[in-house]
Order: structure tokens, then C-alpha cells, then sequence
């Protein structure tokens, strides 16, 4: 910016400034450039009366303004601009015409033309009339659509050719990379599976070579094709006759062969539970208890039953007590229990296995006397350890073991039966039977 500030007055061709130094910055025929009302402006001087006075070519038709910040600008820096302006317009429109002459090339000539890019290069190719003219010379989709076999095509067309380079199902999917998934393998028992491929598993439990379920469709990935001693794959296990999560596992090779055990790679409802406070945790025969005695449970804890005996006591009835696996903190651990915001418990919580396998589950007033006054979770009428029902606001979660004529392990049984049924049935027949 130059120094000082302007006053503009309008309809007028004076200019008054206050620290300028107009005789220094300005001559006649330079510019001013001042911003009035978010509006620049670019006035041209006729004058230079002295350092606070100039007069202008014209008059000026803004709004009156003063105390204006400004630019000089020389009359040679202006022309510079303006000079550069008019050679990128001609510049431009010089391109324009080359445009209209590559697009009339492009829709009147014949054969092969020439054309114009931006940089200035040329670039030789077909003309519109030159494509249309070839197409034409094709067979088209509507006159080809009765031929149903070349005679004297005996050879697959390669995929450079646009085959899949193969006639056979087999060779074709291996030719494009393609999974090949009308192949079934009877037993699986052999950890060297064929290669991309879904069959029925039917082998030894997870952790061995075969199956994580009975009859479980596997699909089988393998780098490089190879499933030997040296390959590297993984398998994904679909339980299909049970309601179970996918599993995986992975084979590593090389000089130290190592096949992993099976393990679920999906979260869902099937393998895990939605604790009282939100979290995930691994699922297994869970039966969740509100405040009422009313209850909920999982598909593996169907048949379960739960009664509100007494305030703060509730029976769990049909299970064969607490769940063996220790996954949620030791065979004591199977609980879940709410917290309040500051994640302490809500409640205190006991429990006594009948001998008949039921469960009894007792819950308590609890209090944190040890913290801030907001947040001790004291009730009137109770103190700490009085019996009191579950928060209406939430549930108890109890994972439970369940007996072996449980609905979820005789639905089991029973999809095992039909399933062996069927294969005994298959062996029996050629395959033309159904």
C-alpha cells in the first residue's frame, strides 16, 4: 500500500490526501487503485498538484469516501498487464480456431487425419467417417445370434484372444483365475485341501485336520496353488446344519509346517452377547434377568426358565449350574452385572448352585462410600448390602452350562441324524436318483 489515505468525493475529479506524498509515488498518466465499499476502483491522474492534491482524468463516480488506504500504480506496470491480457486472449482464440478446425477435420474428412493438440504437437488417427466405415464392416449382434457352434474352432481361445483358455469347467476357471465351486469332497480329513475350492468337511474336531462342525462347508485359498507341505492357505469353516459363526484357520508351510487352530473371524450374535453395559463379549448359553424375573435367552439357552422368588432373588431353573469355560473370568466369573456412569457396580451380587443344577442368584443395595457424594449410589430407606431387585433400567447376565437333552444340543442331534441319513442315502444310489 502507499502512504497516507484518501478522500474521494463523487461526481468530482479532485482527490485530497492526508500522509501521502503524491510528487514522490505519482506522475501524470499513473493509476490509482483504492477499494471503496468492497469495490476497487482504477483512476487514471491528469495531475500532480502537490503532495496532498492531484486531479483526476475523469470524474469520479463512486460514493464519497475518506480515509481510503490506495496503490500507485505506474502507467508502464498497467500497460505491462494490459499488453499481457491481450496476447493470452489472442493466444486463446487462436486455440478456439484450431478447436473448430480439429472438430470439422474430425466430421468431414475421410480416412486417416490430422490434427492440432494444445502443446502444439499433431496427432495422426481415424476420422468419424473412417470409424463408421470399419464398424460397419462388422459382424453385427442381431445377424450372429442363431450360431451356436464354429465347426472349425477346435482350439480354446486364449485370454489374450479374449478365451478363457481351457474346455473344460476345470480348465477354464484355472485359465481366468475363477473359483470353481461345483466341486464336493466327501471327507476332509486330509489337512492338503484342493485348491479355491467349496466342499462338505467331514473330519476330526477343531484344532485337527478336518472340520469345526459336522459337515461344515469349507472354502479353501491357497497362495500360489499350492496346498503341500510347502503351501501356504487359509480355510473358512460354514457350520450347515448348526447355528454356529464362521471359523478360520490358516496352514503356514516351509521348513516349519504350522496349521492353526479353528477360531471364530466374525462378530455376531451367534458367538457373542451384549452385556448389561453395552460391551461384547464371547456368547456360549447366556440367559439375561430384569428386575421382574422377566428374561432372555440365546439359541444354545433355549429351555431355561427364570423366577422372581423374594426381592432380589431369582432362580434360574433348567441348566446344570455355572458354565464350565472360563472365558468370562473363571468358573466363578460367568456374571455380568450393571455400572453406573463412572463405571462402578450398581449392585452386589450372590449366587448358590442347587444340587437339581438350578441357580440361584441373589443381588444387593451397593454403595461407594469412598467416593464423591454424586456418585455413591446411595438410596433412602437402604444401606449398603440390603436385598434389592436388579435396576429396572437393565439385566444380569449368567452364563450357564446347559444338559445334554438341552433344545439347542437335541436340535443338534437331530440335524446330525438327517444329515447322515442323506449321505448313507447318496452312497446308496448312481447319482440319477433323487
Amino acid at each position: 500500500m502507499s502512504a497516507g489515505t484518501l478522500t474521494l468525493t463523487n461526481d468530482t475529479d479532485a482527490v485530497t490526501g492526508s500522509g501521502t506524498a503524491f510528487t514522490t509515488e505519482l506522475a501524470a498518466g499513473d493509476f490509482i487503485v483504492v477499494t471503496v465499499g468492497g469495490i476497487p476502483y482504477t483512476l487514471p491522474v491528469k495531475t500532480v498538484n502537490n503532495n496532498t492534491s492531484l486531479t483526476l482524468v475523469s470524474v469520479y463516480t463512486g460514493p464519497t469516501q475518506s480515509g481510503a488506504a490506495w496503490s500507485a500504480v505506474p502507467r508502464v506496470a498497467l500497460n505491462m498487464v494490459t499488453a499481457a491480457l491481450v496476447a493470452q486472449s489472442a493466444e486463446a482464440l487462436r486455440g478456439l480456431n484450431y478447436d473448430k478446425q480439429n472438430w470439422q477435420s474430425i466430421f468431414s474428412g475421410t480416412g486417416n487425419i490430422t490434427i492440432k493438440l494444445p502443446d502444439g504437437s499433431a496427432w495422426n488417427g481415424p476420422s468419424w467417417n473412417n470409424i463408421s466405415e470399419t464398424l460397419n464392416q462388422k459382424a453385427s449382434s442381431g445377424a450372429n445370434r442363431d450360431i451356436t457352434s464354429i465347426a472349425g474352432l477346435t482350439t480354446p481361445l486364449s485370454l489374450y484372444q479374449g478365451g478363457t483358455g481351457g474346455n473344460t469347467h476345470q480348465s477354464a476357471c484355472n485359465g481366468i483365475g475363477a473359483l470353481q465351486v461345483n466341486r464336493s469332497v466327501q471327507n476332509a480329513g486330509d489337512p492338503h485341501l484342493p485348491t479355491c475350492s467349496f466342499f462338505l468337511g467331514d473330519g476330526q474336531e477343531a484344532g485337527g485336520n478336518g472340520k469345526p462342525y459336522p459337515y461344515s462347508t469349507i472354502l479353501n485359498v491357497s497362495e500360489s496353488g499350492n496346498t503341500g507341505e510347502n503351501g501356504n492357505y487359509s480355510q473358512v469353516s460354514f457350520p450347515s446344519i448348526q447355528e454356529s459363526a464362521p471359523r478360520i484357520r490358516q496352514r503356514f508351510g516351509g521348513s516349519s509346517p504350522r496349521l492353526t487352530n479353528w477360531r471364530d473371524f466374525l462378530i455376531r450374535d451367534l458367538n457373542t452377547s451384549i452385556d448389561t453395559n453395552g460391551f461384547i463379549k464371547i456368547a456360549s448359553p447366556v440367559v439375561k434377568i430384569y428386575a421382574d424375573g422377566s428374561f432372555d435367552v440365546n439359541h444354545e439357552s433355549e429351555g431355561i426358565t427364570v423366577t422372581r422368588l423374594a426381592v432380589g432373588e431369582y432362580l434360574i431353573s433348567g441348566c446344570l449350574g455355572m458354565n464350565s469355560d472360563a472365558a468370562w473370568g473363571g468358573t466363578d466369573g460367568g456374571f455380568d452385572i450393571p455400572l453406573d456412569i463412572n463405571k462402578q457396580p450398581r449392585i452386589w451380587l450372590d449366587y448358590e448352585v442347587n444340587t437339581d443344577g438350578s441357580i440361584l442368584v441373589k443381588t444387593y443395595h451397593r454403595t461407594h462410600p469412598q467416593s464423591p457424594e454424586f456418585a455413591r449410589n446411595e438410596i433412602d430407606n437402604l444401606t449398603n448390602g440390603d436385598p434389592i431387585d436388579i435396576p429396572s433400567d437393565s439385566f444380569v447376565s449368567v452364563r450357564v452350562e446347559m444338559p445334554a437333552d438341552s433344545v439347542w444340543n437335541q436340535k443338534k442331534d437331530a440335524a446330525n441324524i438327517v444329515m447322515v441319513e442323506a449321505r448313507m442315502k447318496e452312497e446308496r444310489t448312481d447319482g440319477n436318483n433323487v
